[in-house]
This record gives C-alpha cells, structure tokens and sequence, in this order.
C-alpha cells in the first residue's frame, strides 16, 4: 500500500516533492498531492505475473477507505467504485520504459481498478472517460 501517511497499514510512504526553483530548506509544502492513503498494488508471484493498481486506501481490517470529497458512483454491476481525492494516476511510456522512451498519456485508476481518462481538475466530482 502507498500513500502519504505513516500510519502502520502503508507500506511505502511518499511525499511531495518541490518543483522548479524551490528548493530551500524554509519552503514549506501546504497541500499535498498525494493521498494518505493512495492506493494499493497487488502482484501475483506466479505466472502471468499480473499486477493491478486499486485506488484508495484500505485499513487495518482491509476495508477500503476514502475520504468524503472523494467522488463516489455505483457501476453498472450494482458494485461501488470511486477515485481518490488526489486521484492515482499512471502513464505507459512510449516505447516502454528505454532511454529512447517518450511520455505516454497520463490515466487515472479507479477504486476496482478501472482505468480512466483525465478529470477536469485533479478533484473534480465528475469522473473521466472510460478507457
């Protein structure tokens, strides 16, 4: 599990970085772009050695936890699904990951794992397309 908090249910905490020219020791960050709890990685030790990227957070008892600005819908299943406040987002490099690489699109992963187009803004309510 990753995420911002150092609460014991992550494993691998992550922090925001200082962009540009910002770099001194004064510089304070006031709102993180990273969730507490931002997602979790699951990959399987045996063939096809698959892996997925859950959005959310989960706690000790293993239930999923999202904060409540977190936009929340019900799929077509009946099953619920959701994107962090944050949101987790990924990119596939063109070209796969060489020095000749290039960036790719940039994808935000959905509670069940779904992926889907950019939000209007990072916390926006509205979710994006399907993909």
């Amino acid at each position: 599990q990753v995420g911002r908090s150092t609460e014991s249910p992550i494993d691998f905490v992550v922090t925001d970085t200082i962009s540009g020219n910002q770099n001194n020791d004064e510089t304070l960050i006031t709102q993180s772009t990273i969730s507490r709890f931002a997602c979790r990685i699951v990959c399987d030790r045996s063939p096809p050695y698959t892996a997925r990227i859950f959005a959310a957070g989960f706690d000790s008892s293993k239930n999923i936890f999202l904060g409540e600005k977190a936009a929340k819908w019900k799929n077509p299943d009946g099953h619920m699904d959701g994107l962090t406040t944050n949101g987790v987002l990924v990119m596939h490099p063109k070209g796969g990951f060489t020095e000749e690489s290039k960036p790719g699109v940039w994808r935000e992963i959905s509670v069940c794992g779904d992926v889907y187009t950019l939000r209007e803004t990072r916390s926006a309510q509205q979710r994006g397309k399907l993909v």
